[in-house]
């Protein structure tokens, strides 16, 4: 009887300390984030010197329009990722501009892409709410206009390196869908714009005063997407 209550005491002993012994949790690693982006975006640049008054306004209305965008990165334990990057801003005007004395329309519709690969960073709260995201992108940065004065169209296009600089927060809906807010500065500088009129194309190498600024900041909200 004796040598029974010691192995019953022993017994609950044992099971006691396993009871309060601590659990090891464990985390599952998101390395998949996929974001969506969409907002308000405003270029920049000064307006050039060389543009005349009559138009300094219809130029400062296509400074500000639109973007869509989308984000792929793959994360590692350490959250540090490396993935690709999409981008373009819209913006349009039509008007009229005097040309030698006479009114003439005018309208432009503007898009800039931006594709290139991405290098990110992350940090998560202990509590898996709140994440923070800072990203750096390098790649091609596109310019195209489907413009028209008088009614004769007029189609702009160039070309240069551009980058993207990122700063985001998402709200953790879920383990794998978060809502989030982004600010991205986006640089690049035109030094050659291709004009296409009537079946005919001149490029232009624009001088150091007259490169177009393609600068701009967008102010974005968007879904993410985490595997």
């Amino acid at each position: 009887m004796k040598k029974l209550f010691v192995v019953l005491l022993a017994g609950f002993a044992f099971g006691a300390k396993a009871q309060n012994a601590p659990t090891k949790q464990t985390t599952t690693i998101q390395h998949v984030r996929i974001a969506l982006n969409g907002g308000f975006s405003q270029l920049l640049g000064k307006t050039s010197s060389e543009v005349p008054a009559d138009a300094r306004n219809y130029v400062s209305e296509l400074k500000s329009g639109s973007h869509l965008g989308i984000d792929a990165t793959y994360f590692t334990k350490s959250d540090w990722g490396i993935g690709a990057k999409f981008s373009q801003f819209m913006t349009s005007n039509s008007g009229t501009t005097n040309v030698n004395g006479m009114s003439v329309s005018m309208k432009d519709d503007i898009k800039h892409s931006f594709i290139g690969a991405s290098f990110s960073g992350r940090k998560t709260t202990s509590n898996n709410k709140h994440t923070f995201v800072f990203a750096l992108g390098l790649g091609y940065l596109g310019y195209n206009n489907n413009a028209f004065l008088g009614g004769q169209p007029v189609k702009i296009t160039g070309e240069t390196f551009g980058s993207a600089l990122d700063a985001g927060y998402d709200f953790n809906l879920t383990k794998n869908i978060a809502i989030g807010a982004q600010i991205n500065l986006t640089g690049g500088t035109l030094g050659k714009l291709n004009y296409e009129s009537g079946g005919q194309g001149v490029t232009k190498t624009l001088d150091k005063d007259q490169k177009e600024s393609m600068a701009r900041m967008d102010i974005s909200l968007g879904a993410r997407f985490n595997f």
